[in-house]
């Protein structure tokens, strides 16, 4: 296999991302025929949720074609939250997103007619450890830190609930799946198995000194069969009433392994939760998430290492930089990303079929390209020759067929279309329409009193990636007429207008 960061500028809010969350893109058809869904995962949306409280939801595509058409708006910045949000969770089947912020605040979103809007609300007033679908959409599944459990209805029913009484937190809870059963790993090295009727079936101590950070399935997260063969490729489908959607999910082969990572950095591939033999995988990194692909034969492990050759100084700190270790069913290692990120990574999620990691670190978004295959010397090349460019506009100057210079763009069309102004060509940007037919929408905040004019200044904002992106800044000169100075927020002069 081969990965490698994906080329172009880095992906940034103007605040911490905590959390990442991936869904494919379901196209729209006529209400009476069935949807095909073959190109359901070369598009999709990308939900993250941020240290202001704000949940973004962006479109992202992986057809590396720059004359491929894009919704009429690809992002969303949804309000709401009064604390961080720590928790974003796709519900594919039925088309809705859960949030959950630092406070325990959960909302359930859903969309309706191009716009955003909450559906259900549920604040206990306690921290939550985790929030989980149930593979076939069905129920949800809500843990909080200080040991109360619950399953609801995706459609806001509770199911049962359970106050488990433990001297340590519960970290995470997920579905087998068959979704008969629930666990929860806890802070202290257990796992807490219950059924779907909230009956306790076993108590078990996996590790003595290492608490449980995260567990998951090699198996795909929703399980929809596809029941349609017809082309169409729109962009607002919604689910018929009385069932999930359709989706091509693959049906793997390889017997589910229940995984489970430490606070140490190890990860412990088991049979199920009293396998008493485990493959443990020693990754070496500390801080780890890990995730499996929806193929179910890849394990993304991202964590941070210190380095020992490079950057180490005599008598001062050592630099660490994040990395990203693949792993096979058999715990065997795979490959090796170097990131070169100096923060760590905090969440991680796969996209595309398969074809894309995205990985948040601090207020950056990277997005890792990925191939499964044995790759070819030619996508090694275009690696090699766009590492050594700065720009897509530098591709040209070299002497190369055209048709090898068009396979060499394709490096550098981003999985997230960044509608980000360039500093120095702000004027064209805000004086004519974008290229596409996309809407971009802004938010304009008052600032500060100038004490030059004594009045208000107001920054007029891009909404991007749940954050704020200044483009334009005004302060009025006249209080007789509706006169206005308009400046470039970064340096404060004026850009002619």
């Amino acid at each position: 296999m081969y990965a490698a960061v994906e080329h172009g500028p880095v992906l940034c809010s103007d605040s911490n991302i905590l959390c990442l969350s991936w869904k494919g893109r379901v196209p729209k058809s006529e209400k009476e025929k069935p949807v095909c869904r073959r190109r359901y995962y070369e598009e999709g949306w990308l939900a993250t949720g941020n240290g202001r409280g704000v949940v973004g939801v962006t479109f992202t595509s992986s057809h590396c074609r720059r004359d491929r058409s894009t919704p009429q708006r690809i992002n969303f910045n949804l309000r709401g939250h009064n604390s961080e949000v720590v928790l974003v969770r796709w519900n594919e089947p039925y088309q809705k997103l859960a949030t959950c912020d630092a406070d325990g605040g959960i909302f359930v979103w859903i969309q309706y007619e191009g716009r955003w809007s909450v559906e259900l609300v549920n604040d206990r007033g306690a921290q939550v450890s985790d929030f989980t679908w149930s593979h076939d959409g069905t129920q949800a599944l809500i843990s909080y830190r200080d040991g109360f459990v619950l399953v609801g209805s995706v459609s806001g029913q509770r199911h049962w609930s359970s106050e488990i009484n433990l001297e340590s937190q519960i970290t995470c809870g997920i579905w087998t799946p068959d979704d008969q059963q629930v666990l929860f790993g806890t802070a202290d090295g257990q796992v807490i198995v219950m059924d779907c009727h909230g009956r306790m079936l076993a108590h078990v101590l996996l590790h003595e000194s290492d608490g449980v950070l995260g567990m998951s399935w090699n198996y795909p997260i929703f399980l929809v069969e596809d029941s349609s063969e017809s082309d169409t490729d729109s962009d607002d489908y919604a689910p018929p009433q009385d069932g999930p959607a359709a989706y091509p999910i693959p049906v793997q082969n390889i017997k589910p392994l229940l995984t489970v990572s430490f606070t140490s950095g190890d990860i412990s591939l088991m049979s199920n939760y009293d396998d008493l033999s485990p493959t443990v995988i020693r990754s070496g990194l500390k801080e780890v998430v890990a995730q499996w692909c929806t193929q179910g034969d890849l394990l993304a492990v991202a964590g941070m290492e210190r380095q020992t050759q490079l950057g180490e100084l005599p008598n001062g700190p050592l630099l660490k930089s994040a990395m990203v270790k693949f792993y096979n069913v058999r715990g065997e290692h795979i490959f090796t990303l170097d990131t070169l990120v100096q923060r760590p990574i905090i969440s991680i999620c796969w996209g595309h079929r398969d074809s894309r990691l995205l990985m948040a670190s601090g207020p950056a978004l990277y997005v890792v390209r990925v191939e499964h295959r044995v790759s070819s010397l030619q996508l090694l090349c275009q690696q090699a020759i766009a590492s050594t460019l700065r720009e897509d506009k530098d591709v040209s100057k070299l002497t190369l067929p055209p048709r090898l210079c068009s396979y060499l763009s394709t490096a550098f069309i981003p999985t997230i279309k960044p509608p980000i102004p360039d500093p120095n060509n702000m004027r064209d940007f805000v004086s004519y329409p974008s290229a596409g037919n996309e809407r971009l929408h802004c938010t304009m905040k008052r600032t500060e009193d100038d004490p030059e004019v004594g009045g208000p200044c107001y920054t007029l904002y891009l909404e991007y990636l749940g954050g704020l992106v200044p483009i334009l800044k005004g302060r009025r000169v006249s209080k007789l007429r509706p006169e206005f100075v308009i400046m470039d927020p970064r340096t404060d002069s004026k850009p002619g207008f």
